[in-house]
């Protein structure tokens, strides 16, 4: 499933989140690697350092310090004085694999590397709808771009320290234009639009993954809506041991529909999620964490 959010400042964002899994551990960090082809366009490459994160976040060029682009992001008004956008810094794309995969993790690593793969399909196609504005003699159109400059930081725990693999892939607010020869402001509305698409895309590829590996899949659906695939021969009450997330889900959606009278969009579930997330980590080692999650598995 993907999930975004677009994010002004973000200036704490990789080192108070991103560099934990979700939980803090003293001495340990999560590197993120460079990805996509703005990326390499900028000479980023490997593992992702905390001045090449500021920088792009920034709009600079990590290895000069110029900014790149020939606009400044900030808020823009109407002649009322009325907001109608927020400068954006960058964005959170976030692909969470479904749950009977986490479980199954825990005993085969296999399974993160299939995790990993279908990502990197995922993102291929997110970069084939990346675009920017053309604003050149009076137009106001939208150009593809083909190319994202992503971060990407794979965390393997929610809050909750329930097993949760999932990526977020956060891309600044740059993209190429060829055809100007010049940096801009990402257009990401075609990136919205296919959200839908696109998490169809990530579970196609992990599913082909993981049927390599031998394993047997099937569709899963809540309050009437896709939620991906399980593993057979993996009871649903073991994934409901590790699925205090999805049970904060559930009832933030059930007080939703009664509040309002329908189900929320997929949108509204996403801002929900976030919503109900606890605001500071746990304090704990990794080697504790699995240790406590392999023992529910008994």
């Amino acid at each position: 499933m993907l999930t975004i959010k677009a994010m002004t400042g973000g200036e704490t964002y990789a080192a108070h989140h991103l560099s934990n899994n979700d939980y803090y551990a003293v001495g340990e960090t999560v590197t993120g690697q460079w990805m996509g082809r703005g990326a390499e366009l900028l000479g980023l490459e490997g593992a992702v350092t905390m001045e090449q994160f500021d920088a792009v976040r920034q709009g600079l060029d990590p290895s000069t310090g110029e900014f790149l682009r020939q606009r400044v992001s900030a808020d823009r008004f109407n002649a009322a004085g009325e907001k109608l956008a927020t400068a954006r810094n960058l964005y959170d794309f976030t692909i969470s694999a479904p749950k009977a995969l986490s479980v199954q993790s825990l005993e085969d690593p296999r399974l993160i590397a299939a995790h990993s793969a279908a990502v990197a399909e995922t993102v291929a196609e997110m970069e084939s709808v990346a675009g920017a504005r053309i604003r050149r003699d009076g137009a106001n159109d939208t150009r593809v771009t083909s190319n994202l400059v992503i971060a990407r930081y794979d965390h393997d725990t929610s809050r909750e320290l329930d097993p949760q693999i999932h990526s977020h892939l956060v891309a600044a607010n740059l993209t190429y234009d060829g055809a100007e020869g010049r940096w801009k402001a990402l257009q990401a509305s075609a990136i919205y639009e296919r959200r839908e698409y696109l998490s169809e895309v990530y579970r196609n590829a992990l599913a082909r993954e993981v049927t390599a590996l031998g394993y047997k899949i099937e569709d899963r659906f809540e309050h009437g809506k896709d939620r991906g695939f399980g593993i057979s021969g993996i009871a649903e009450a073991t994934l409901e041991k590790y699925s205090r997330r999805s049970a904060q889900r559930d009832q933030a959606i059930a007080e939703f529909l009664e509040a309002n009278g329908r189900l929320p969009s997929n949108g509204e579930i996403a801002q929900l999620v976030r919503d109900t997330r606890a605001e500071k980590l746990t304090s704990i080692s990794t080697a504790e964490v699995k240790a406590r999650q392999l023992a529910r598995l008994d």
